[in-house]
């Protein structure tokens, strides 16, 4: 089975080299210089699982020498899909099945434009990790990735990439009610992104400190608001209790954030830094506006009050803003 992940960043990279280890053929699209140090020393990866250097993968810069794919993956920057989906119009009825691991909201409706609704599987991912340099990444968080057909139907190809994900010991899961997973992690990642980028603190910092974690609880029921308007019922997933920090009684849920932040302590998930915040401190241009303002302008389109989201979400395009013009002014 072949699969190409397009967007070879942290999360591309660590999907990518760890199934290859388990000899599955896979191809990294990715930037100039990740791909020629791949190519010179193989895909370094540290972190969780200590020190693996996966040498039998492809790389490289150029979509157009990829003829076709069972799978194919995309973890590009929100910002970047309407590019990368260009470059890969030549792939449309040559690809067993399209999936987005992305961060922002309409992903899957750019992958049903790009390629055709049918070949679309639903997915969400929160394997964590950043990339210090080429050829190198860091995998800081172990977790889950869920995948689905639309139609809630069982099918051999989402069974396939699941199988891919278990041998390379990624924790997956199968739903039948995808859009639910999608929307929870889109209900976990933005208070988180939304708080990181206020506070610079790393996530179990930011669930730990009592206010910050009260504000986490409020800015999920905000987002919880949004998902209900639009008809898509929230749900416990392994790792993302989202159902029961929304309804749970308010202080319940705080304590329950404050023990997620403590538990990642203990386990050693001290250097899990929200991908957002990772590009604010570069002075990177960040997906705010497609996970943050994606939920605000659902909201106001939907008559859905969400005065904190908004407020904070304000405050971060300005602080990009401000990050912009001194760029430009260099």
């Amino acid at each position: 089975m072949h699969t190409v992940i397009v967007g070879a960043g942290a999360l591309g990279s660590i999907l990518g080299g760890y199934m290859a280890e388990t000899g599955e053929n896979v191809t990294l699209i990715g930037r100039q210089p990740h791909v020629d140090a791949i190519r010179a020393d193989g895909l370094i990866i540290e972190g969780m699982r200590g020190r693996h250097v996966v040498r039998n993968l492809g790389a490289t810069s150029v979509a157009r020498e990829v003829t076709a794919a069972d799978n194919l993956i995309l973890a590009v920057k929100s910002y970047d899909t309407g590019e990368a989906l260009a470059s890969l119009g030549h792939l449309r009825g040559k690809v067993g099945a399209v999936l987005s691991v992305q961060n922002g909201g309409g992903k899957d409706e750019a992958l049903a434009e790009a390629f055709g609704r049918e070949a679309v599987v639903g997915a969400t991912s929160i394997v964590g990790g950043a990339m210090p340099a080429p050829g190198r990444v860091i995998h800081t968080n172990e977790g889950g990735t869920w995948l689905g057909e639309f139609d809630g139907r069982r099918t051999a190809r989402v069974e396939a990439i699941a199988d891919a994900f278990r041998k390379a010991k990624l924790p997956v899961e199968v739903r039948d009610d995808i859009r639910s997973a999608i929307w929870c992690k889109l209900n976990q990642m933005v208070p988180a992104a939304t708080l990181a980028c206020v506070t610079r603190l790393r996530v179990h910092e930011m669930y730990q400190e009592p206010s910050l974690a009260a504000l986490f609880v409020e800015l999920s029921r905000e987002v919880a608001g949004v998902a209900a308007r639009l008809g898509i019922p929230l749900v416990d997933c392994q790792g993302f209790p989202v159902k029961t920090l929304c309804s749970q009684p308010f202080d319940a849920a705080v304590e329950s954030v404050i023990a997620r932040g403590r538990g990642m302590q203990e386990r050693g998930m001290t250097q899990v830094k929200i991908s957002t915040l990772q590009d604010l401190e570069r002075g990177k241009r960040t997906e705010a506006a497609h996970v943050i303002g994606h939920v605000v302008d659902l909201a106001e389109a939907n008559g859905v009050p969400v005065p904190k989201l908004a407020l904070l979400y304000g405050v971060i395009r300005g602080v990009e803003a401000a990050q912009s013009l001194r760029r430009k002014s260099q």
